[in-house]
């Protein structure tokens, strides 16, 4: 999972360590150490996935010429070559080291992306050289990245220290009247600075990948929850470990140790103190369910006996509250568990909202017109709407919100408004969540701000208390959580200040628990700055609109009644249409753009585009770039995309450029539309971060504005995705899709409607259980539930205690009798003779989901069962005039589950349909005709209702069973154990692979049956990984390495230990099974031959 281990060390010759050598290891390269003469050759060593060597933008020419032409690991071994041969010292610094372990939800070419950003921000932008490297191992994804201690001049290197600055530019000098230096490379302040940085680009990355988890630099301590980390094991680690587990020996790994002592201590406090559960869920979730309890519990216990008992426990806590039932979901049929949070943050969430409405009928801050005009005045350039948006944030209350779409304005709204505030008299500070923010909230707005974190710290030491002549603006507060926003509030509402909330409803969900922006929102009200001024049709800006405000499937229905939604069977055909529809409209004059969500969509789509080009001849074949992804031809009349932010250059990542002239190697590019833009000359040796640009992702669309636009859609798109593709054009967009991929996906319009949301509590407040749970939340006095179980509790571990004892009393006697001969023999026995072998690879006991979750996760992507739900879903809508609350009449989550209750419910569609809510149309003489002809067809599909209805209930019926049976075939499958190999068998199969190895089955057969006991262990063992695994799953070519799709398939729902152990037994397990089909082969040759001699024998005994 995602986790926050960055750890920084310095490579020194003190500590007998080569800047060479480490690069020649973690790059999996031969390199030469020029210094002693010597050559070290790690190219065999495996699960290299990427690497890149970066200079900073800045770097002089010889730096520049020295790694031109040269691969990424000889550009490496040349640099650390010429640092160890600058530095002179025996116990000289050469180079400091980050290990970063990488989040495991993303893909690799996703964390490369988020390794590239934070290399560029954090390390480039310092002037440093960036070398690094990514490790795929199984269950740690890792890099490893070298930055310079030196800064890079001209002549060479220059100096580790440098004067620290004063306010004036001048070194600052101590008391001595020496001047005060400072590491060049970075002391703590820069090192918290850049381990902040990850934390922020890792939660954004996970963000743009649809996924809810979240890292939090802070310690469990710091968010107030009694569960110590856990140590992060590295490579090494696990390396020594795989090679203890294979030699069935203990060697004494002092991290392993101390990670799995410490994975009990967590163990034993969760059995002691189940809550902690909730703490860590309500650290990420102010509203959740069971599934979501099983997830955290699992982390802790893997016993499968305790892990349920915990989980009762933990979900009949008092703790535990319920905000809703188990329901049925109207559009897809899908079964939601019932919806759970704490008495904390129920409670926390009600004072937070309630401070809120309190403030919000509070004055006393109050912009006097005359100010305004005055400001107005200044900024005549603003909106009508930016000026509402001013009013609004300049009135009496002491409570303001500002919803802004991207491109609305905020800022210069917001830098208005603080004039405003100053001339009426009053402070004006700030605050965001990141830092990056914070800064551009100061730099563009004027308004002095901080990062949130430096606020509350400041606020405990007693330091920048706020006042009632203070305004507090809070940016980016959609990123905000529950707590946080709690903490500002309560603030606010103490110090007489007047707070005022920005945010985009469309931007990050919060790293931490709730929605707090969206709650005070809906409560307080808001001013709206919405205005869309890029699309010139009034239809096509109303459709953005609706996107921004997530009515996704309203912005499709418009689209698609102008004819801009081209549907294909397949996908390819999309694909070929988009392409020949481009090519048809392309005008050199205009500005276009394709966008696509993946990459290898965008890469076939350019090559595609570009190929239609050459074929009209309006642009030649082109010359030969080496480029970053490979060799491209660019010609004059190319539109490219520069990839990456070059200051030298002047260009940043993602901007589009237009080839004006190129060369082998070499081309010039204009930036910009019109006459008199900007153009640069890019040459291979320096810039190659570029690429066609008739396609490109949406990502790198963001901010882009052309004149038309084509949109690939795919699987992975959402609402926010969405968004972005259809708001990019000033004139035109079509967007093109396969309708197959889509309708078995779910539906094209529910996908890209889809939205990773997180919930409060007071989403629930009119809910039947929300009123019983904030009463049961505010009683602060101690509950006799509570008292019951903690006496229970006690009474049971001393009851436990106590039996412990007995049975040491009972052994010690029994041995005692044994000497006097009062027995046969002691009962106890040596440790040796009754301690069963660990299994080499353990079986899975324990689920995060139990079989009926499982089986209704498939039932919802089961396409008839959904299509028949839909049939049922339409006809309610013809048969009812509001059809959702008829829906709820039904009480469907208990129609599904009970066939009682599901005969009673059909019985009464058919006998009384409007029990449920009233028919549509209606009857009498002062109904119009067409009420009339409603309530005709109301009354004719009430039967067909009663039918699709009994049909879908018996569908889902035999869904259920099918689902649960192949459910609990899997959970028996994958809870054997693989046995571990006795020494003599253990041998026998390292013979067997090296035969293997040399195309020698035979030989492999030879050595298997050598020894008639091994022969037998052997085959026991082959039967339990053909039970588990299947009896051809590891013979394949994709199962040649631990770490293709073949073992992530095999490996699923295993813990990163289980995976490691899975990935040590993988090349004997595939040994065994190869062995295995050879055996089968020789001996249905054996069966065929004596077959063929009897027919032959036959047949000469009738001649």
């Amino acid at each position: 999972m995602a986790i926050t281990h960055f750890t920084p060390q310095l490579i020194s010759r003190g500590n007998g360590r080569s800047a060479v050598l480490s690069a020649a290891y973690r790059h999996c390269a031969k390199m030469s150490h020029e210094a002693e003469a010597r050559t070290v050759d790690y190219s065999n060593k495996k699960n290299l996935a990427h690497e890149e060597f970066l200079l900073p933008p800045d770097a002089p020419k010889w730096a520049r010429d020295m790694i031109a032409d040269l691969s990424v690991a000889g550009a490496a071994e040349a640099f650390w070559n010429a640092v160890e041969a600058f530095e002179k010292r025996s116990d000289a610094q050469l180079a400091k080291e980050f290990i970063i372990a990488l989040p495991v939800e993303l893909s690799r070419d996703q964390n490369i992306a988020l390794v590239r950003q934070f290399a560029f921000e954090q390390v480039l932008a310092r002037g440093q050289v960036a070398d690094w490297v990514f490790h795929d191992d199984p269950g740690n994804p890792h890099i490893h990245l070298m930055t310079t201690l030196r800064p890079l001049t001209e002549d060479g290197f220059g100096s580790k220290k440098v004067a620290v600055l004063g306010p004036d530019g001048q070194p600052v000098r101590l008391k001595t009247g020496k001047i005060q230096y400072k590491l060049w490379s970075g002391e703590k302040p820069e090192f918290l600075e850049q381990r902040q940085r990850w934390l922020d680009l890792q939660n954004h990355h996970l963000a743009l990948a649809g996924l809810e988890i979240r890292v939090d630099g802070r310690s469990y301590a710091e968010r107030g929850i009694d569960i110590e980390p856990t140590t992060h094991i590295g490579v090494a680690a696990k390396t020594l470990q795989r090679k203890a587990d294979t030699k069935a020996s203990a060697i004494d790994l002092e991290r392993l140790a101390l990670h799995e002592a410490q994975r009990q201590k967590n163990a034993a406090r969760i059995k002691d103190r189940p809550e902690l559960v909730l703490d860590i869920l309500t650290s990420e979730k102010s509203v959740f369910d069971q599934r979501d309890i099983a997830k955290v519990l699992h982390r802790y216990i893997d016993d499968p006996e305790s892990f349920q008992r915990l989980l009762a426990r933990i979900v009949e806590s008092p703790d535990c509250l319920k905000l809703a039932d188990e329901t049925i979901d109207f559009a897809t049929g899908a079964r939601v568990p019932a919806r759970l949070t704490t008495r904390a943050m129920i409670r926390l969430e009600a004072e937070m909202v309630s401070r809120a409405d309190w403030l919000s009928g509070k004055s006393g801050f109050e912009v006097r017109a005359k100010v305004l005009e005055a400001v107005f005045g200044r900024h005549e350039r603003l909106s009508d709407e930016q000026r509402t948006a001013i009013e609004y944030v300049g009135g009496a209350e002491r409570i303001a919100t500002v919803v802004g779409r991207a491109g609305a304005g905020k800022t210069t709204m917001m830098k208005a408004a603080r004039e405003a505030w100053e001339l009426a008299g009053y402070k004006v500070v700030g605050g965001a969540l990141a830092g990056k923010a914070a800064e551009g909230l100061e730099k563009e707005a004027g308004i002095p701000s901080r990062t949130l974190a430096s606020w509350e710290l400041g606020w405990q030491q007693g330091r920048r208390r706020l006042d009632d002549k203070t305004v507090f603006v809070l940016d980016e507060a959609g990123m905000v959580s529950s707590r946080q926003m709690a903490t500002f509030v309560e603030a606010v509402t103490r110090s007489g200040a007047k707070l005022i909330l920005v945010g985009d409803a469309e931007q990050l969900q919060p790293i931490e628990a709730g929605a707090a922006f969206r709650a005070i929102v809906e409560r307080t009200g808001y001013a709206e700055l919405e205005t869309i001024y890029r699309q010139k049709e009034p239809w096509m800006r109303a459709a953005s609109l609706n996107l921004a405000r997530g009515r996704v499937k309203e912005a499709l229905s418009s689209y698609r009644a102008n004819g801009k939604l081209i549907a294909k069977t397949l996908k390819a055909d999309a694909i070929e249409t988009l392409i020949a529809d481009w090519n048809r409209d392309y005008d050199p004059e205009k500005s276009t753009l394709i966008l696509a969500h993946l990459r290898r969509d965008v890469r076939q789509l350019n090559t595609m585009a570009r190929d239609k080009l050459v074929e009209r001849g309006l642009i030649e074949d082109g010359h030969v770039f080496r480029t970053e992804d490979g060799e491209r031809k660019f010609a004059a009349g190319d539109q490219i995309v520069f990839l990456k932010n070059e200051g030298s250059l002047g260009v940043k990542n993602g901007m589009i450029g237009k080839v004006v002239e190129a060369a082998p190697g070499r081309i010039v590019a204009a930036i910009g539309d019109g006459e008199g833009v900007p153009q640069v000359t890019v040459d291979q040796r320096f810039y190659r971060n570029l690429d066609h640009g008739y396609a490109t992702t949406i990502h790198k669309s963001q901010g882009a504005t052309v004149d038309r636009v084509k949109v690939l859609a795919s699987l992975s798109l959402d609402r926010h995705l969405t968004y972005v593709a259809m708001t990019r054009h000033r004139e035109e967009m079509a967007l093109y899709y396969g309708s197959r991929s889509f309708h078995l996906a779910g539906g094209f319009e529910t996908l890209l409607s889809r939205k990773n949301a997180k919930e409060v509590t007071l989403d629930y407040a009119g809910g039947r259980f929300y009123a019983q749970a904030l009463r049961f939340a505010n009683n602060r006095g101690l509950h006799l539930v509570r008292v019951a179980r903690t006496l229970m509790r006690d009474r049971v571990q001393w009851t436990i205690r106590q039996k412990q004892k007995l049975v040491d009393l009972g052994l010690r006697l029994r041995t005692a009798g044994a000497r006097l001969g009062l027995v046969d023999r002691p009962l106890h026995q040596s440790p040796q003779s009754t301690r069963k072998a660990a299994p080499m690879v353990k079986g899975i006991s324990s689920f995060t989901m139990s079989v009926t979750d499982a089986a209704d996760e498939k039932l919802q992507s089961d396409p008839a069962l959904q299509k028949q739900w839909d049939n049922f879903s339409d006809r309610i809508r013809l048969v009812y005039a509001d059809p959702e609350s008829a829906f709820k009449a039904m009480r469907m989550e208990a129609v599904v589950e009970d066939p009682n209750v599901a005969r009673q419910r059909l019985g009464e569609i058919e006998r009384n349909a409007a029990s449920f809510g009233a028919l549509k149309g209606r009857e009498g003489l002062l109904a119009s005709r067409a009420d009339r002809e409603d309530r005709r067809v109301a009354e004719v599909n009430v039967p067909a209702l009663r039918k699709d209805l009994e049909r879908y209930l018996d569908m889902r019926k035999r869904a259920t069973a099918r689902y649960r049976l192949e459910e609990e075939g899997h959970r028996k499958r994958t809870s054997i154990d693989i046995p571990s190999l006795s020494p003599a068998a253990a041998r026998a199969m390292e013979k067997v692979q090296d035969a293997i190895d040399r195309n020698d089955l035979p030989a492999a057969l030879g050595f298997a049956l050598a020894d008639r006991m091994v022969k037998a262990e052997l085959d026991t063992f082959n039967k339990a990984v053909s039970e588990r695994f299947g009896e051809r799953t590891l013979l394949g070519n994709a199962a040649k390495d631990p770490s293709g799709s073949t073992f992530n398939k095999v490996a699923q729902g295993m813990s990163p230990r289980d995976r490691e152990k899975l990935s040590t037994a993988w090349p004997t397990m595939r040994a065994g099974q190869q062995l295995a089909a050879h055996e089968r082969t020789q001996q249905a040759l054996q069966q065929s031959e004596a077959m063929r001699q009897i027919q032959t024998k036959s047949q000469g005994l009738k001649q």
